[in-house]
């Protein structure tokens, strides 16, 4: 029975570890503020936030629309609660990815704003795209945006922050969780608590040191 265990557990281990490129499917957090000072004459200041995770199928490098698999973000005006959207597949999509700048890591995703042309945009499906609603922009240079990362929960005129400026790789999150490192992980708490139980019924069924067994 304990060798059947250590193949459980060696199977658990060869489909946990990533391999070249790819390392199953990855949720990557993504937590990002952009905030403008006070302006006379314009709606502000400004304060803006997009919290979430952006799920892919383990691709290491360069991401394009096929490498991503769900998303679930939340665009937060921090002076108007009521503009607050979440953005999922099933209101939202991905208008634009173009270039090279969307790339995932071991330790998160990243935009790179140096590489001329790249633009990644997840928008809202409500007013449609290209509507100036509800979106989240990376944008190096040439594109629908404003250079730069653009977060907007509602309009663009109204709410929308932009942080400009932005060169090479800039993080848009925290680190990773691999999900088939999470069920691994769980594969062997388990595979640890069966053993353990294992080792007491055979303690508490020991016969004494004088029996003739």
């Amino acid at each position: 029975m304990r060798k059947s265990l250590w193949a459980i557990a060696a199977l658990c281990i060869s489909v946990g570890l990533p391999t070249a490129g790819r390392a199953g499917n990855i949720v990557y957090p993504i937590n990002q503020t952009s905030t403008t000072p006070e302006v006379a004459g314009e709606l502000s200041p400004l304060s803006d936030t997009i919290i979430g995770s952006i799920t892919t199928d383990g691709t290491i490098g360069v991401l394009q629309t096929g490498n991503i698999l769900d998303w679930d973000l939340k665009l937060i005006d921090n002076f108007r609660p009521a503009y607050d959207v979440e953005l999922t597949p099933t209101n939202s999509g991905i208008w634009f990815d173009i270039g090279n700048g969307l790339s995932a890591s071991a330790t998160g995703l990243s935009f790179d704003f140096s590489d001329a042309g790249a633009v990644f945009i997840i928008q809202g499906t409500t007013h449609g795209f290209s509507s100036g609603y509800q979106y989240f922009c990376l944008q190096a240079t040439g594109g629908p945006c404003i250079t730069g990362e653009t977060i907007v929960p509602y309009y663009y005129a109204v709410d929308g922050v932009s942080a400009r400026g932005l060169t090479g790789p800039v993080p848009l999150g925290g680190v990773p969780e691999p999900a088939t490192w999470a069920m691994m992980l769980l594969g062997f708490g388990g595979l640890g608590t069966v053993m353990r139980r294992r080792a007491k019924a055979a303690a508490a069924f020991r016969p004494p040191s004088n029996h003739p067994a």
